[in-house]
């Protein structure tokens, strides 16, 4: 991965943006796009867009998601201990000993969530998961009239947690889910740019909120309307111990990225993606996905009259935790992969499937 894009990648990383407070991730990334596509634009709720060629055709969104997994203060006590509940599918068994990030207007103020010493515990203790309501934060206040005069309920907060390189190509961080997906996205338009050639629309999109029900994406679909697009997500791994494959595949780290298939894939776009996929000699693994896909594809795919959409996923080992696991060059094959398949497209090109009928 070349310098810009790898620092690039790192800045997401660090952009903590819990679902509905996005604008930390959307300034990063709209930032590194500003200087190559033609438009960068947001819109009321805090959708980030990057526009290239817009008169070309056919139109091809590039999409990821901006947000993560967080906590939101719901209940400051009197001792001045904030009390949470999660932003997404966030599990609490994870979470006793954390420290956290605060995202106060402020600014940033850090906190610790609290966990009883093991030798404290009484034996039917020691046994149980943490529970959501067992979830509180300590900023170190003496009561709750000092810490009201910084956190109020509705203050988010995410773990203070940011990208580590492992062995090889291995890097773990707390937000690859999906920050990864708006790397892709912008990637994917300025490797399209850098080839010269090719006729389409380019719309790189970041959108808000898919971890709380796929909301930024239906705005955005609706909004650009495109002929075809790519959605960017994490897959789960499962070539670590305690998974199963049977239901999921085999998909490992290191063997390449993921094309998912399933009814939010449009089957021609899948087939065009291994085309160019295997003219590029990168190898993609398959994962079934029998109903909803798990991404913003199913708030894009049924927009409008339908919206042909593929997704490509870089697998991800212990997702929704805060040290998700990628290998970077899966990684970085994707926005490759997005980058040629838009530039072998013909002007005007419809992906359409034919099940009877007349054509």
């Amino acid at each position: 991965m070349l310098k810009k894009p790898r620092q690039f990648l790192d800045d997401l990383l660090n952009a903590h943006s819990p679902s509905g407070f996005e604008a930390r991730c959307a300034r990063v990334w709209l930032d590194y796009l500003q200087p190559i596509a033609d438009e960068v634009l947001t819109d009321a709720y805090g959708n980030a867009f990057a526009v290239l060629n817009p008169k070309g055709s056919p139109v091809v969104m590039f999409e990821g998601h901006s947000d993560e997994i967080g906590l939101m203060v719901t209940y400051i006590d009197e001792e001045g201990y904030l009390w949470v509940s999660q932003i997404g599918g966030v599990d609490p068994k994870m979470l006793p000993g954390k420290r956290v990030i605060l995202h106060t207007p402020e600014g940033p103020l850090n906190g610790v969530i609290g966990a009883m010493a093991p030798h404290m515990q009484d034996p039917k203790t020691r046994e149980q998961s943490a529970k959501m309501t067992d979830i509180y934060i300590d900023i170190g206040a003496a009561n709750k009239k000092e810490a009201v005069k910084l956190v109020t309920v509705g203050t988010p907060a995410t773990i203070d947690h940011g990208p580590v390189a492992l062995l090889g190509d291995t890097l773990a961080a707390r937000s690859c889910d999906n920050k990864i997906g708006v790397w892709s996205a912008a990637e994917g338009l300025r490797r399209y740019k850098e080839l010269k050639k090719g006729q389409a629309c380019i719309i790189a999109a970041a959108h808000i909120q898919e971890e709380v029900g796929l909301v930024g994406a239906g705005m955005g679909a609706f909004r650009w309307n495109p002929d075809v697009a790519l959605v960017v997500d994490v897959t789960n791994a499962v070539d670590y111990p305690d998974t199963d494959p049977k239901l999921r595949n085999k998909i490992k780290m290191g063997e390449g990225p993921a094309l998912r298939i399933g009814p939010a894939c449009h089957p021609v776009v899948m087939e065009r993606l291994e085309k160019v996929a295997k003219t590029l000699k990168i190898n993609l693994q398959r994962v079934p996905i029998p109903g909803r896909s798990g991404t913003n594809a199913n708030a894009i795919y049924p927009a409008r009259q339908g919206i042909p959409t593929g997704i490509l996923s870089t697998p991800n080992r212990y997702m929704h935790s805060p040290s998700e696991t990628i290998n970077l060059k899966d990684l970085d094959q994707i926005p490759t992969l997005m980058a040629r398949f838009a530039a072998d497209l013909k002007k005007g090109e419809k992906f359409t499937v034919h099940r009877g009928g007349r054509k």
